[in-house]
C-alpha cells in the first residue's frame, strides 16, 4: 500500500533511503565481472564478443540487414507507425529549439571572439526492451544526434529469442536517422560501443540505458569514450494542494511504476485529506492494473505520501532530492516554478502530466542518477555536440595586453608563457623596421 508520513523525521530519513535504491548491494560483485567483459573485448574485439553466445556465432550475424529494416515496416500496424512518425516530427521541432548558435564578435583593435559547435563523427545509442517497447527511447535519444548532425548513428540493441530485434525499434530507428543496428545487449554492447571491434565501429558517445551491467560498463568506459549520465531509476515527485485532483495523482503514479518498478514516486502535500483520497484511489486503480503485483510491490517498497507543513517544506524537500520529473499540481503552480532548483523536467498544472514527456520529448528520457540532478542533465542536442572558441588577437591588440599578461604568466610561474607574447612583440617590431 501507498504510504503516508506525517513526521519530518521519517519523511527525511524515507527520502534517503529512496535515494541510495537500487543495486547498491550487488554493485561489488558486478562490477568485477563486468571489468572482465570490458577487458576482453577490448583486446579480442569480436572473438571477444561471440565467445559467451551460442546464437551470434559470426560477425554477419551481429549486424541488422537492409532487408530486415524494410521487412520491418510490414510487421507493425499503420496506426503504429503514423503514431511514430507524428512524434517524430514534434520531437525534431523540439530538438531544433535545443541547437546552439554560433557566434562571433568583432572588438577593438581587430579582435575576434566565437564560439562554434561540431558534432562527433559518431554517436552509439543503446536500447534495451526488456520492460516493453521503447519507442520513446529510442526516438529520444536519435533525433538530438540527428539534430546535432552526427554522421554515423549506430544503434544496439539486445536479440530476441529468435535473435531478431524487435520491428517497432527497428521502424524508430529508421524514423530517426539512424545508420546501423547491431544485435547485442549488456556490457558487450557498451565494450564495442567503447572500444571498436571488426564489425562494430568505436564512437564518440555512448547513451542509453539497460541494467546494472550496462550501468557500471557505461561508467567504466567514460574517459575513452564521452557518455551520458549512467542512470540506475528514476523518480517522479507530486507537490499537490488542495486543489489537486486525486484520481489523477494516482494515475499519474502507477503511469510512473509502470514503466519503471525501480521508479520512486513521491506526492508532497500539506493536506490530509488529499492524502487520504489519493491513498485510496491508487488502492483502487491497482486491482485493475495490468501489471498487478510488480506495480503493487513498486508502490509499497518506493511509493510515498509525505504530509508536510508549508509548500516552502515541499519545495526544499524537493531541491535537497533533485528529482528527474516533477509535477505541479497546485492552484497557483507559476508562483513556485522559480523557487524549483534541482529537478530534470517539470510539468505545471493540472492538464499536464509528466506521460506528456515520455513521448514529447520535454521530460528527457536519459536522465541523470538520483540527485545528480542538481548538477547534470538529460540527453540532449549538445551532448552530440563539441563546443570550440576562436579567437584571433591583431599586433595592436596583444602589445595592448602584454603587460597584464606578463604580470599574470609570472605569477603563476610560467615564464615561458610571458615569453610567448613578447617574442611575438619583438618580432613584428623588427618586421616594421
Amino acid at each position: 500500500m501507498l504510504r503516508i508520513i506525517t513526521q519530518s523525521a521519517e519523511i527525511n530519513t524515507e527520502l534517503q533511503r529512496i535515494s541510495d535504491r537500487p543495486y547498491r548491494d550487488e554493485i561489488q560483485a558486478k562490477e568485477v565481472a563486468v571489468a572482465e567483459i570490458l577487458e576482453r573485448i577490448k583486446h579480442q574485439g569480436d572473438q571477444g564478443l561471440f565467445a559467451p553466445f551460442e546464437t551470434l556465432t559470426t560477425p554477419t550475424n551481429l549486424k541488422v540487414s537492409g532487408s530486415d529494416l524494410d521487412a520491418a515496416y510490414q510487421k507493425i500496424s499503420k496506426e503504429l507507425l503514423d503514431a511514430i512518425q507524428t512524434i517524430s516530427q514534434k520531437l525534431e521541432s523540439f530538438y531544433g529549439q535545443q541547437l546552439p548558435k554560433p557566434w562571433v564578435k568583432f572588438e577593438d583593435d581587430d579582435v575576434v571572439i566565437g564560439k562554434r559547435y561540431t558534432p562527433v563523427q559518431r554517436a552509439g545509442i543503446y536500447v534495451d526492451w526488456d520492460q516493453g517497447s521503447p519507442i520513446s527511447r529510442v526516438l529520444m535519444q536519435t533525433l538530438p544526434a540527428k539534430i546535432a548532425k552526427v554522421p554515423e548513428i549506430i544503434l544496439v540493441s539486445p536479440p530476441d529469442e529468435t535473435g531478431k530485434v524487435p520491428p517497432d525499434i527497428l521502424v524508430a530507428a529508421q524514423v530517426s536517422g539512424v545508420n546501423q543496428v547491431y544485435r547485442l545487449g549488456g556490457a558487450q554492447a557498451i565494450a564495442a560501443l567503447a572500444y571498436g571491434t571488426q564489425t562494430i565501429p568505436k564512437v564518440d558517445v555512448i547513451t542509453g540505458t539497460g541494467g546494472l551491467d550496462v550501468i557500471l560498463a557505461k561508467r567504466m568506459v567514460y574517459g575513452t569514450v564521452n557518455s551520458d549520465t549512467p542512470v540506475d531509476a528514476s523518480e517522479l515527485f507530486i507537490i499537490a494542494d488542495r486543489t489537486a485532483n486525486p484520481n489523477q495523482i494516482a494515475a499519474d503514479l502507477l503511469a510512473q511504476v509502470e514503466q519503471d518498478p525501480s521508479s520512486a514516486v513521491v506526492v508532497l502535500t500539506t493536506d490530509l485529506s488529499l492524502a487520504k483520497k489519493i491513498q485510496s484511489k491508487v488502492q483502487e486503480k491497482l486491482q485493475d492494473n495490468v501489471h498487478g503485483i510488480l506495480s503493487e510491490k513498486a508502490i509499497a517498497h518506493y511509493g510515498l505520501i509525505a504530509l508536510v507543513d508549508s509548500l516552502e517544506q515541499a519545495i526544499n524537500l524537493t531541491n535537497q532530492f533533485g528529482p528527474h520529473y516533477l509535477v505541479l499540481t497546485l492552484g497557483e503552480p507559476w508562483d513556485v516554478v522559480e523557487k524549483i532548483r534541482s529537478v530534470g523536467s517539470l510539468f505545471i498544472g493540472q492538464m499536464t502530466p509528466k506521460a506528456i514527456g515520455d513521448y514529447l520529448g520535454h521530460g528527457g528520457v536519459i536522465l541523470p542518477p538520483s540527485g545528480l540532478i542538481r548538477y547534470a542533465s538529460s540527453v540532449r542536442v549538445e551532448t552530440f555536440l563539441k563546443p570550440s572558441h576562436l579567437i584571433e588577437y591583431s599586433p595592436t591588440a596583444l602589445k595592448n595586453l602584454a603587460n597584464v599578461l606578463e604580470i599574470l604568466a609570472l605569477a603563476e610561474g610560467f615564464p615561458a608563457s610571458a615569453d610567448a607574447i613578447n617574442l611575438r612583440l619583438r618580432e613584428e617590431d623588427n618586421d616594421q623596421r
